[in-house]
């Protein structure tokens, strides 16, 4: 969310309002809210498959792996965003930019946050372009913003998702500011494709065989695709949850008081001590 405030101690032609950029109060409240609530569950699963083992129930225990495999990645993003809510802000002074934002490169960028204080007299080039991950059947664009200073280091800013932007942080807007308070053109570095294995690992690509020119065209029928795709995704994954909830309906047993059972067998059938 963008705060603004006239900066003091400017003269009255260089003089430019406080902007920041950070997230709301109830994003943050939301995230911590939601993590706290799922902690206990996740934190209790390893116990709960260890007594479906225990009791001979390893059918449940591994209906329970793919569970707690599905809630895992859904914690590593809840904690990524909780993370990004309380730690990313973007603060564009009178006289310099200060950011804390994801640094680093690799399968998880967004766990490690790096401060920068940079003056606009310092600031060489702010740049952004289209990044195209994955092949034409699931395609993945991102716009991406980054300032280069004049000892040549290269700042990222941030990548935003054109169909999903971030209203509290819009790259895009802030390297434009950057580059109106520096007195520099934005310069538009256009469309390339990206492999998305070398950003992942975090490996560094060369200029010839990372980078490749896609125009508007192609940019087109990307998002037509990439439509199609997610719209497929979200319609099978519906159906394979309509599919499971009347399978369990119609089962004499249904999965969910299959441990129970089990549990409860397994107490009336051991033997007591005396």
């Amino acid at each position: 969310m963008a705060q603004s405030e006239t900066a003091s101690g400017a003269s009255p032609e260089t003089k430019h309002e406080r902007t920041v950029y950070a997230a709301s109060g109830g994003r943050k409240t939301f995230f911590s809210f939601v993590f706290l609530i799922l902690l206990p569950f996740f934190a209790s699963l390893p116990a709960m498959m260890y007594m479906r083992v225990k009791n001979g129930l390893f059918f449940d225990a591994a209906g329970l792996g793919i569970i707690a495999a599905a809630f895992t990645v859904l914690m590593f993003l809840i904690v990524v965003e909780l993370l990004f809510s309380l730690r990313a802000r973007v603060e564009l002074g009178d006289t310099s930019v200060k950011m804390t934002l994801p640094s680093g490169r690799g399968p998880t960028p967004m766990l490690f946050y790096k401060s920068y204080d940079i003056p606009y007299d310092q600031v060489h080039t702010v740049e952004t372009r289209r990044e195209i991950y994955g092949g034409s059947l699931v395609p993945v664009l991102l716009k991406g913003a980054r300032l280069i200073t004049k000892d040549e280091k290269s700042i990222p800013i941030g990548y935003i998702s054109e169909a999903n932007v971030d209203p509290c942080f819009p790259y895009t807007e802030i390297a434009k500011k950057i580059a109106e308070r520096a007195r520099l053109p934005l310069i538009d570095r256009g469309n390339v494709r990206r492999s998305f294995r070398r950003k992942f690992f975090g490996i560094k690509g060369s200029r010839v065989n990372e980078v490749d020119l896609v125009d508007e065209a192609q940019i087109a029928e990307l998002n037509k695709s990439h439509h199609n795709m997610v719209l497929g995704l979200v319609g099978g994954l519906a159906l394979l949850i309509v599919i499971g909830i009347v399978d369990d309906l119609a089962s004499e047993t249904p999965i969910g008081q299959t441990a129970s059972a089990g549990v409860a067998a397994s107490g009336t059938l051991a033997p007591q001590k005396k």
